[in-house]
């Protein structure tokens, strides 16, 4: 099993949940980590979220930080220590 498919199978909770709507509405997964930032797992897209998901999961925490060099915009979840973000060469 690659690494990215075990980042996101360990998934779970409202990420989980977000990652399969964007899955759904055309987005990629760019790459998959574990560790860093996050201890459990880590995701970055290739395109821009689709959705603005903060109020439908309000226990995420939502940021744009528009670094070209690192990520555009993320969905953290500090609880389970996984993240969500829009990698900095995504399609606009």
């Amino acid at each position: 099993m690659t690494t990215k498919k075990r980042v996101i199978e360990k998934l779970k909770g409202p990420l989980k949940e977000l990652l399969a709507k964007e899955l759904e509405a055309g987005n990629e997964i760019d790459t998959a980590e574990s560790e860093w930032p996050r201890k459990r797992s880590n995701i970055w897209l290739k395109q821009r979220f689709h959705n603005d998901y903060k109020e439908l999961y309000p226990s995420l925490k939502y940021r744009y930080l528009g670094d070209p060099r690192n990520w555009i915009e993320e969905y953290d979840d500090p609880e389970n220590e996984e993240f969500i973000a829009v990698s900095a060469s995504a399609k606009v």
